[in-house]
């Protein structure tokens, strides 16, 4: 559902899979799951054309659930199931600076969360509780190229690397200096269909 650049969108998906886990021996063996993702998400993009470029906001509050069941054929290891339930806000600033009809090159500066805790439980037990918590800050540049209502976005970013906290005063804590050393240099690619 869209409308005047803000849209609700969900999905849900079930896998199937395998895993590895080392064991005393120094082994690995095997483990099977199977896992079941819901995600719900409302996003924002608005612009506005100025002289010297269009500026844009891109942002998006996502909440996802992950329901993931293993079942182990390990000698003391019993089936175990993990729930994650995640909150990921997202907001980036677009500068875009070259544009004609059907393309044009951008450069955001932004951020992303992960705001989680991971159940994990054992015979309707719960056995351990794990709170993680991150920030990813960024600086992208891309390329947008529209088809009629079709549209594809490859984009390359530099990602500092996550600030993990428990507090938000966590993260007015850390040490930017270490952040920039330990930087990641990923690519990316968005697309899909305008209503």
């Amino acid at each position: 559902m869209c409308q005047s650049g803000i849209s609700l969108s969900g999905n849900s998906q079930f896998q199937i899979g395998q895993s590895i886990i080392p064991t005393t021996s120094g082994n690995f063996s095997e483990l099977n799951y199977d896992s079941r993702q819901h995600e719900i998400k409302l996003s924002i993009f608005r612009g506005r054309k100025l002289s010297i470029g269009t500026f844009a906001i891109n942002g998006s509050i996502s909440y996802s659930i992950n329901k993931i069941e293993y079942e182990s054929y390990i000698p003391g290891i019993n089936d175990y199931q993990i729930n994650q339930n995640m909150l990921i806000p997202s907001l980036e600033l677009w500068y875009i600076f070259f544009q004609t009809e059907n393309i044009f090159i951008y450069t955001s500066i932004g951020g992303y969360g992960l705001l989680q805790d991971l159940n994990i439980l054992q015979l309707d037990e719960e056995i351990s509780l794990f709170e993680y918590n991150n920030i990813i800050p960024f600086w992208r540049t891309g390329l947008q190229l529209s088809y009629g209502r079709f549209f594809i976005n490859p984009f390359l970013s530099f990602d500092l690397e996550g600030i993990k906290f428990n507090n938000f005063a966590d993260i007015f804590e850390a040490d930017f200096e270490q952040q920039f050393k330990n930087y990641n240099i990923r690519s990316g690619l968005e697309f899909g269909i305008m209503f």
